[in-house]
């Protein structure tokens, strides 16, 4: 029997749909708005449009695969990390937005769409989790961002 929170939009189904449409709104957003010369220029990067392109494309496949893999073993742990992922790369454009006092491409499909994904993710799936599988999802969306910001602060 499923509960009312079930029966609400989206559903988790819905939710892992939604992941890779709105990262690759993200990456438009970043590419388009020169976000590769910007993060060099902050970070004092070498990051190429060619370099982002490769890293990105890579993230979209890893993206894409995980979510249709979640339509097959319905392994809410994967939504949970890319709830965290989401989020936390949101609130970072944000705030180096805010900190900088300049655009950081991706603030506005980070603001628009990552954090109330992440929101959505965080209030309809994490309570389906037991505690400690909550922590090792969000550990591993967090430690995947971290990853590949360090990937393009020395590619």
């Amino acid at each position: 029997m499923k509960n009312e929170s079930d029966k609400q939009f989206p559903s988790a189904n819905q939710i892992a749909g939604l992941i890779p449409v709105t990262f690759f709104i993200h990456q438009l957003e970043e590419y388009f708005g020169q976000f590769p010369l910007w993060y060099s220029n902050l970070l004092n990067a070498q990051l190429s449009n060619q370099d982002f392109i490769l890293i990105n494309g890579v993230g979209l496949f890893v993206f894409s695969a995980l979510s249709l893999s979640y339509l097959f073993n319905r392994n809410k742990r994967i939504l949970v990390a890319f709830g965290a992922l989401v989020f936390a790369n949101g609130l970072i454009h944000l705030l180096l937005s805010i900190f900088t006092l300049s655009y950081s491409p991706g603030t506005v499909s980070g603001v628009v769409l990552f954090i109330p994904l992440g929101i959505i993710i965080f209030k309809k799936i994490s309570p389906q989790l037991r505690e400690v599988e909550n922590i090792m999802a969000i550990a591993a969306g967090v430690l995947v961002l971290f990853a590949v910001s360090m990937i393009a602060i020395n590619i």
